[in-house]
């Protein structure tokens, strides 16, 4: 695994046209406080917008040593391994917190030079898998891991990679060969019309996992009480207009004092868990006498009564 260079000491010019002073009681505070359990942090494309963009590996290391900040990426696909060492993504950029302190991702920057100027060139080698998050806490459902998820993806862009060299290989042919031009182009065709339906098979799969992740977080409000029964199908309906607005997102504060950027959706959520349970919501879902265990308490409608 290769230790690579995301920042050093030094003052930038960030996004914002603002200067930024990092020393290196700053960068040995940032690899410190760094802890994968409240925030992980991910290797993206460009810095996008929001954190429902996908994660091209997850740092797995991070130390701060002689002026600069090193880093180590974990389940990094050969994908984007390749892409890297073929020089078309040179440089990383990291992003942190409005406290300096959390970082919120590293991107890979192709074209565009990072604030942070002079670290080498980045070269990821391969390392194994670290983590593996379910995208769904019920049992018994077809919902897929993350690892198996990020799998999923991997070959799809390949699929999509090869219809599209196959796409390059018909239009070079259709020069050389005349005689053959109205097979060439039926054959492109069908190659463009195979790498749509991929893309929309993908983008519907995407959607379904999203849904089945929404559906068990809602259950999961409905049985701790923060949510009635009647309420779900509105909660899940309003839930699915935010996630249509990935691009609006708004500053959450988190119970520590931080605060995040966070989904509309997200936020939502978020408000809904903080409620208070509803006392008067049970589950009438009483098991038989004989499958009851001997110092448990039938239901008693009297102390029902009196908390209603």
């Amino acid at each position: 695994m290769k230790w690579i260079e995301i920042a050093r000491t030094g003052t930038f010019t960030d996004s914002s046209g603002r200067l930024q002073t990092f020393t290196e009681s700053d960068l040995s505070e940032i690899a410190q406080s760094y802890n994968p359990d409240k925030r992980d942090c991910p290797l993206v494309f460009g810095h996008p917008k929001t954190d429902s963009a996908p994660a091209f590996g997850w740092m797995s290391a991070i130390k701060a040593e002689n002026g600069k900040l090193l880093a180590q990426f974990a389940s990094v696909p050969d994908a984007v391994r390749e892409v890297v060492a073929k020089g078309h993504y040179k440089h990383v950029s990291m992003s942190l917190m409005p406290d300096r302190v959390t970082l919120r991702h590293v991107a890979l920057l192709g074209a565009a030079q990072p604030a942070i100027d002079g670290l080498k060139a980045i070269e990821l080698r391969h390392a194994d898998d670290f983590i593996t998050v379910d995208f769904s806490t019920q049992q018994g459902t077809d919902a897929m891991t993350e690892q198996e998820l990020q799998r999923k993806i991997g070959q799809l862009e390949e699929q999509i990679k090869a219809l599209q060299t196959e796409n390059a290989s018909l239009k070079s042919q259709a020069k050389t060969q005349k005689e053959s031009q109205e097979k060439i182009e039926g054959d492109k065709k069908a190659a463009e019309a195979k790498a749509e339906k991929a893309v929309a098979e993908f983008a519907a799969y995407r959607q379904k996992v999203e849904g089945d992740k929404r559906e068990a977080r809602v259950s999961e409000l409905v049985k701790a009480g923060m949510v009635t029964p009647a309420e779900k199908q509105s909660v899940l309906d309003f839930a699915a207009k935010l996630a249509a607005r990935p691009e609006d997102t708004v500053d959450f504060a988190s119970p520590d004092g931080s605060r995040q950027t966070v989904t509309l959706e997200e936020r939502y959520f978020r408000e809904l868990e903080a409620r208070n349970p509803d006392g008067r919501t049970i589950n009438f879902s009483i098991p038989p006498a004989h499958a009851m265990d001997r110092n448990e308490q039938p239901f008693n409608p009297d102390e029902l009564a009196a908390k209603l």
